[in-house]
């Protein structure tokens, strides 16, 4: 029993490395992710079962042993729980939503996961063997994205020139060919056979290119900083081998005056078109400091000193972002202006768990290198496991300073970090505890016997965790997708459909009425000649209900007000009834609360004050957009008519020529509607084209 228990949970744990390449774009929201997250966590959970007999068949040779790396991870999570329950938004913090699925619910899965690999894996055969099925099930993500190369549209790439794979997000891609090109190099050094080392070469050049093709920045520094360590310890350790070391040395020279000569030649079109690495060579301080997310990092850091402990909570950035939100990221564009993670792994775990989740973040790499550093002293560990161990912790740290952690990163992550712990802990070495009558030693930790009941018992519990916390939130995912596509093209149908998918009780329900909601105002603002007054009332009064449950849920969250805002326009559309009018300013106002300089909220509310004859309250929060950051040509044009629309077009004239004195910045629907405004007014001034 034992041992088919054992080969079980190894067969669960080879199907964990293939589900990246789960994807399915015709059933779920967020396709690249949920699925992914629903599989692995139930996985998970047959492993929990199969692990929790194990234990009752023999508890002393399968618990998890102390070591300093499992008490740092069971650290981080202690830590991560404590954000959780103590944040602003503790519900979100838990589930997370649909496009991340990160909260304490599923981190719990995979520090299971890490445990239970641990424990599972004795030797460095298993090691090696679960490595290689990892490696080709990496390939065949890397695969994918050669492919998207000569075929961008492929799996919903929709034409970029960065491929996603089945990931969906070249960010992913970059950091798992970053981790399957470490793991290739290490199945290599360490194979003999010769045709073996053929597949891990050609493996690890895939992985490489494919991390290359992402696109990611963060990823080429990860393995130029994880290469050049890897170096530098196999020239520490491998001290009698002089002819090793004489070639190492001359490897890290060539990298050198290579990364050198890179950064002379960075601006000439050859290096800024080599993908990936020409934009990593080109992110100067300066330019840094001029992007959107620079600015999300200083939003981090000003939003931890209010909660300097413990942070806002896991996956709670957002509301951070909100408070405390610069005006000036709309210099970026409107798609730079919602920031629910910092891409900075140091800064964002600062924001969201505080000193102490950051302190156990970090400590999860001191210790789990420091356990390495030992294991080498002690002779327990081949120099080539401690090297590659080594390195692939820095260069994954170094590379999610730039972004962060996702389903699959925490997937090898884990991973190696189990087997890190596992390579590390000396083996205790059975002690006779007596003499059977065959001669043969007893076994000093002799296996229980478990009933069939014990075996069924887990069994049903498992079997029903699965159904209500994976195949529950499946089905209503999905249930929610086909009330948007009836909603877009059936509006009568999708009613319906969306009054199924609203009364499953899933984790997610959020996402999913925020989901359906935003759809009912697109479809009402559209008319009613699909619907009929009377169903269009009641979709307003369905979604209008669903969207204050999670204002009950989420009462800082600024999209629910945002969303309840548009629904009270179609509401006062579809019927005159002038109460809508009166709620539209009301939630954008409760809006700005959370808020308080987001242009967004700002213009709307400004058009809401004039319209109800607030004039003075209208011009003096444009004026606060101008104010914020000079450089938006919107707050200029907006104040602009309006002062035009009540007859002062002398203050017209003059705010428009205040954009061009103070360099502000045109995009081509500013300038047309500069035009458009001038057109009106009794002399002209130009305005700058920039």
């Amino acid at each position: 029993m034992k041992q088919k228990i054992v080969s079980i949970l190894k067969l669960l744990i080879y199907a964990t490395f293939f589900v990246p390449l789960l994807v399915l774009p015709m059933s779920f929201i967020f396709p690249f992710i949920v699925p992914k997250i629903l599989m692995f966590r139930a996985l998970v959970t047959l492993m929990i079962g199969g692990y929790v007999l194990l234990l009752f068949i023999n508890w002393q040779e399968f618990k998890p042993r102390f070591s300093w790396l499992s008490l740092t991870l069971a650290a981080f999570f202690v830590s991560f729980a404590t954000s959780t329950f103590v944040g602003v938004d503790p519900y979100h913090s838990f589930w997370d939503n649909h496009e991340r699925m990160l909260g304490l619910f599923t981190i719990f899965h995979f520090v299971a996961y890490y445990f239970i690999c641990s424990s599972v894996f004795k030797s460095w055969t298993e090691w090696n063997k679960a490595l290689k099925i990892f490696l080709a099930a990496g390939s065949l993500v890397m695969f994918v994205g050669i492919l998207q190369i000569f075929n961008p549209h492929l799996l919903l790439n929709q034409g970029a020139a960065r491929v996603a794979s089945t990931l969906g997000n070249p960010i992913y891609v970059g950091g798992y060919g970053l981790f399957l090109t470490f793991v290739a190099f290490l199945l290599f050094i360490k194979e003999k056979s010769k045709s073996w080392k053929w597949a891990e070469a050609a493996a690890g050049v895939l992985a490489a290119l494919g991390m290359v093709f992402s696109g990611t920045r963060g990823s080429i520094l990860g393995l130029a900083v994880g290469l050049a360590v890897l170096i530098l310890i196999y020239i520490v350790v491998l001290k009698e081998q002089t002819k090793t070391r004489n070639v190492l040395a001359v490897v890290a020279a060539f990298g050198v005056l290579l990364v050198s000569l890179l950064y002379v030649f960075r601006q000439t079109e050859f290096v800024s078109n080599i993908p990936a690495v020409g934009r990593a060579i080109n992110t100067t301080y300066t330019v840094l400091k001029s992007t959107a997310r620079w600015v999300a990092w200083e939003v981090a850091l000003d939003s931890w000193k209010e909660r300097p402990v413990f942070g806002w909570g896991p996956n709670n950035f957002f509301y951070a972002f909100n408070k405390y939100y610069q005006p000036r990221s709309l210099e970026f564009g409107y798609g730079e202006t919602w920031f629910d993670n910092a891409h900075n792994i140091i800064v964002n775990t600062l924001a969201v768990q505080g000193a102490v989740g950051l302190i156990a973040y970090l400590a999860i790499f001191i210790v789990g290198i420091a356990v390495l550093i030992v294991s080498r002293r002690k002779r327990m560990l081949d120099p080539h496991i401690f090297a590659v161990a080594a390195a692939f912790l820095v260069a994954h740290l170094v590379q999610n300073v730039t972004v962060f952690e996702n389903p699959t990163s925490y997937l090898y992550f884990m991973f190696w970090l189990a087997m890190i712990n596992s390579v590390s802990i000396k083996k205790e070495e059975p002690v006779n505890a007596g003499v059977k009558n065959n001669g043969k030693a007893a076994n000093l930790f002799p296996n229980k016997t478990i009933g069939t009941g014990t075996v069924v018992t887990t069994g049903v519990i498992v079997l029903l965790l699965i159904f209500i916390f994976e195949i529950q939130p499946a089905r209503a995912n999905m249930k929610a997708l086909d009330a948007l596509k009836y909603l877009t093209n059936q509006p009568v149908a999708g009613l319906e459909v969306m009054k199924a998918a609203l009364a499953f009780n899933a984790p997610h329900i959020d996402d999913i009425r925020s989901d359906l909601s935003r759809t009912v105002s697109q479809v009402l603002s559209g008319g009613t000649d699909k619907l009929g007054k009377d169903k269009s009332a009641e979709m307003l009064n369905v979604a209008l209900e669903a969207m204050q449950a999670n204002v009950v849920l989420h009462p800082y969250d600024i999209r629910n007000y945002l969303t309840l805002s548009q629904l009270s326009q179609a509401g006062y559309a579809l019927t005159g009834d002038i109460k809508y009018i009166g709620q539209y300013g009301t939630y954008l106002e409760t809006a700005l609360i959370y808020s308080p300089k987001r242009q967004q909220i700002i213009y709307n509310l400004a058009n809401f004050y004039l319209q109800i004859s607030r004039f003075d309250d209208s011009v003096k929060l444009l004026q606060q957009t101008i104010d914020d950051d000079p450089k938006i040509a919107e707050g200029y044009w907006r104040l602009a008519y309006m002062y035009k629309l009540s007859g002062k077009t002398d203050k017209a004239k003059e705010i428009l020529g205040l954009a061009e004195k103070n360099n502000a910045i045109f995009s081509d629907t500013d300038k047309e509607i500069f035009k458009q405004i001038l057109a009106d007014l009794p002399a002209a001034t130009g305005t700058k084209k920039k």
